[in-house]
């Protein structure tokens, strides 16, 4: 029995598959972080390829069927197009993105989390003067990693301990 969900969400990654497939991560206000399978959005005549880039807040239909997620439809509601105009803003994007998707849970909703990277993204789009650092640490503490009072000397290294991987090499 296949059912439709319609849910605004955040692409934090998007993995090329066989055939003209994608398999989608999107952060959502309402189901948290989902894997979907996007069927066809390979095809250059697909209008959901332009939509399923990191870093954009869509609205998408997905159909579940089988314990599956299949993307409908998209709707683009943000390109965020001045964070990727800027090479340095595009590496604080997908850092945030990679540690968002790598601590947070499938299928679990987290609201405070979904609007800190929201947030994230506005702030990151308008401002020229941008501290990730700061958002990090709320990330964490919204997580339950890092008491308020807790101000770990390397950030970073404890986010490598926490998540068991090493932070991508261009970013650090």
């Amino acid at each position: 029995m296949s059912r439709s969900i319609k849910s605004e969400g955040i692409v934090l990654k998007k993995k090329g598959l066989l055939n003209k497939d994608y398999l989608v991560t999107i952060f959502t206000k309402e189901q948290g972080k989902i894997k979907i399978f996007a069927k066809g959005a390979k095809k250059i005549t697909s209008r959901r390829l332009a939509h399923l880039q990191t870093g954009n807040l869509v609205q998408a239909i997905i159909n579940k069927k089988d314990d599956r997620l299949y993307l409908q439809e998209t709707k683009l509601i943000s390109g965020f197009s001045k964070i990727k105009n800027d090479k340095k803003k595009v590496e604080n994007l997908y850092l945030f993105l990679f540690i968002v998707d790598r601590l947070l849970a499938e299928g679990q909703k987290d609201y405070s989390v979904y609007q800190l990277l929201l947030k994230f993204l506005i702030d990151l789009s308008e401002s020229a003067q941008f501290s990730i650092n700061l958002f990090i640490e709320k990330l964490l503490v919204d997580l339950g990693y890092l008491n308020k009072m807790d101000k770990d000397n390397n950030l970073y290294s404890f986010i490598e301990e926490i998540i068991s991987e090493k932070l991508p090499s261009f970013i650090i």
